[in-house]
């Protein structure tokens, strides 16, 4: 008889975690030969303009004005919502017109500056100028994208003007460069809990071209009232000296004509109603050299940015005939004209 063959028990141990690192070397390799979509970060020159603005916005009692522009810089890609660390940096590396760090538009070729800085927020809480960095820091690559949203697709930065400089009317102009770093996933994948993510990393420049353009404008800073007080008859007013204060910006010429509510030929007049009837008490306004102040001879300067005093001597005719008594007024309009 014969013996039955003996069985051999075998025993098929598979070793998973070794599966696992064939897997996710297989995802790696796949991942390294197929097609990738990285970021495509480019950069272009951006241009700005500011104003028109009169020469007292950027002057002692202006207003910072703020206006967004385009940086030049801008990212596309896949909308990659991937956990991952995504930055970028810019900063700002030069311009063309700088005193120590400070950016400045130029008119022309002259002395006349005006400083500015630059902001990454609507509201400038922080300035920045020549030397300074500034890092956008966003969790996934469509985090990135939503920062893309000036006009012309780029990020957006602002520029503050400044206040205090007396400078003339004319264009002024700047170049801005800004240094670009940035470090994005805009590929990646989770596999087995684990991040895949491929970086696209680089560095780059842009340049801003920023343009404010200023005018001529004037100020009355100063009118005050004239008072001749009280006498019996014309002869016996004194004459009563004053200033018209003005503020028009440097270089702009510009003149003053005085409006009287009432006046003739030669004079200006007041005027009191007594018992019904209109009396007219005649005056003039002479300016440095007894000129007259009429209607038809206006003042004419050339303005210096800071406030100017026009002296004149208000009289009163004095070979007029006598009036009744009376309260007697005159209304004078201020009209400045930049020429």
């Amino acid at each position: 008889m014969l013996n039955p063959l003996p069985q051999i028990s075998r025993r098929v141990t598979i070793n998973w975690r070794s599966i696992h690192g064939l897997r996710l070397a297989f995802v790696l390799i796949a991942l390294y030969y197929a097609p990738l979509s990285y970021a495509a970060c480019t950069v272009q020159s951006a241009s700005t303009t500011l104003g028109p603005y009169g020469s007292s916005v950027v002057g002692a009692n202006g207003t910072p004005q703020v206006v967004q522009s385009g940086s030049g810089f801008r990212c596309t890609g896949s909308l990659l919502s991937l956990n991952s660390t995504n930055t970028i940096t810019a900063t700002i590396q030069n311009d063309s017109n700088p005193s120590g760090t400070t950016m400045r538009m130029r008119r022309g070729t002259s002395t006349d500056y005006v400083p500015y800085t630059l902001c990454m927020d609507s509201g400038c809480g922080t300035p920045y100028n020549i030397g300074s960095s500034y890092i956008w820091s966003q969790t996934t690559f469509l985090g990135i994208l939503g920062l893309f949203n000036s006009s012309d697709g780029t990020i957006p930065i602002y520029i503050r003007t400044t206040t205090g400089n007396n400078v003339a009317a004319g264009t002024y102009t700047d170049t801005v460069t800004i240094k670009w770093d940035y470090r994005l996933c805009s590929l990646g994948a989770t596999v087995l809990g684990i991040v895949v993510c491929v970086f696209d990393e680089g560095s780059t420049t842009s340049t801003l071209n920023i343009t404010m353009n200023i005018t001529n404008d004037c100020q009355i800073t100063s009118a005050p009232n004239i008072s001749f007080g009280t006498a019996a008859f014309p002869a016996d007013f004194a004459a009563v000296n004053n200033n018209l204060g003005v503020r028009c910006t440097l270089q702009g010429a510009y003149t003053v004509k005085l409006i009287s509510t009432s006046d003739d030929a030669n004079w200006r007049r007041m005027t009191a109603t007594v018992g019904g009837t209109p009396y007219y008490l005649q005056y003039q306004l002479y300016r440095t050299g007894n000129i007259a102040w009429t209607e038809t001879n206006d003042y004419s300067g050339a303005g210096t940015g800071m406030t100017q005093n026009i002296p004149y001597t208000a009289r009163i005719n004095a070979s007029q005939a006598s009036k009744p008594a009376g309260t007697y007024k005159d209304t004078v309009t201020i009209n400045v004209t930049i020429n």
